[in-house]
């Protein structure tokens, strides 16, 4: 037995984590949730590839900002689009170039060349010849190329904008010849912000694609389709992907990055299995957020009343005991009572609870969401920057100080 190892230890005894490379950006799952528009459109600009091969040249814009969606469409429409040109005898295929990593004209076509001349010599020639030895290799085996150029504003920015407009014009020479090269651009702004000739931003007003910044509903989607792959099952509890789509959605906390989402998941499960944790729920999610986001000091609790410092530590119990991301007003209120009880002050009535809720909320201490509809709607608190239990500590010890205004 390895040193260190106690006997009948288990590797994987606490495992939570089924397959955690389905977390990963390079993953791509069959389903891209709330991205279904976008590869519909993405299918229709390029759907002449596989009905009328080599009609005319085909260039189409990907805008978006980080995590959302537009490089996993894009490999998406790539994987569909091989497959489907397959099965029509067409001899289509996609390449995906990260301009990110590779910034220069040269890498850039070497990339591109490589997907049809796989043997190709590292050095000895330029890029305009690589791209030149691309075009003659696509004419001897009959096949269409799909080049998908993401993070292009990095290329841009480092380069200018000569490869694109040498991508766009590779076929210029050749009259009457079919158009074997196809364009994704992938930036994160629209293209008329990089200072662009009209003749390489020609277009891009009319093929352009929008991904605009997921919402926490779309985010919670998203998490809860990618949950079954990669954790085991009961593993990730229902509250703890509320609070991180919350964390990350648009409409709470965050941008809308998708990326930045299943990140946390991720982190959150690599810390259940550091400590040997059966699942994941807010309180996790909470400790490995306030990882990456300043806590609330003692300092900025001291700036508190005392009445908010005990509503404060009535939320903090609620969530701790519940495990739950998000708890009622309702419950919060009767913890209030108790709280107050056991500090010997007397609660305040419920109009002045909820105007304390509000207070902290535009502090930033806490963070209310509203459900239901016709039938009804309720009020949720949370807590986003710090963990439950780690807030009934600090709110308890600066009430032992008798400080709070």
């Amino acid at each position: 037995m390895a040193e260190g190892l106690s006997e009948g230890f288990s590797f994987s005894q606490f495992k939570v984590f089924r397959d955690e490379g389905k977390l990963s950006p390079e993953y791509v799952p069959s389903s891209l949730p709330h991205r279904e528009a976008q590869l519909k459109e993405l299918s229709s600009f390029f759907r002449v590839f596989l009905e009328a091969p080599g009609s005319f040249f085909v260039k189409v814009w990907l805008v978006g900002g980080v995590g959302t969606g537009k490089t996993a469409t894009s490999k998406r429409l790539g994987y569909l689009l091989e497959r489907e040109a397959r099965r029509r005898g067409v001899d289509v295929r996609y390449v995906h170039v990260n301009c990110y990593k590779d910034r220069t004209f040269f890498v850039v076509a070497k990339r591109i060349a490589q997907r049809v001349l796989p043997s190709i010599p590292e050095r000895g020639f330029s890029a305009q010849e690589l791209l030149e030895m691309a075009w003659k290799a696509l004419e001897d085996q009959d096949a269409y190329l799909v080049a998908a150029l993401d993070e292009v504003d990095y290329m841009v920015k480092a380069v200018g904008e000569a490869p694109l407009y040498a991508l766009s014009r590779v076929s210029d020479e050749r009259l009457n010849v079919p158009q074997r090269l196809g364009l994704m651009l992938i930036s994160r702004s629209h293209p008329s912000t990089y200072g662009l000739s009209e003749s390489v931003s020609s277009s891009s007003a009319h093929n352009l694609v929008r991904f605009e910044p997921y919402t926490s509903s779309q985010l919670l989607d998203i998490l809860e389709d990618r949950v079954p792959e990669a954790f085991v099952e009961g593993a990730v509890t229902k509250e703890a992907l509320s609070l991180i789509a919350d964390l990350a959605g648009v409409d709470g906390h965050g941008s809308g990055d998708a990326r930045y989402a299943l990140e946390l998941l991720w982190r959150a499960g690599r810390l259940a299995e550091a400590r040997r944790l059966r699942r994941i729920d807010p309180e996790l999610v909470r400790e490995v957020y306030a990882q990456t986001h300043p806590l609330l000091s003692r300092e900025d609790l001291y700036q508190l009343t005392r009445h908010e410092l005990l509503l404060l530590l009535s939320v903090a119990r609620v969530l701790r005991r519940t495990c739950k991301a998000y708890s009622t007003t309702g419950e919060v209120e009767r913890e209030y009572v108790d709280v107050c009880r056991a500090y010997s002050e007397a609660a305040r009535r419920h109009t002045q609870v909820w105007l304390m809720i509000r207070r902290l909320k535009e502090a930033g201490y806490l963070h209310t969401k509203v459900t239901g509809g016709a039938g009804g709607r309720t009020t949720l608190i949370g807590l986003i920057d710090v963990q439950a239990s780690l807030l009934e500590q600090r709110v308890e010890e600066v009430l032992k100080t008798g400080k709070g205004r």
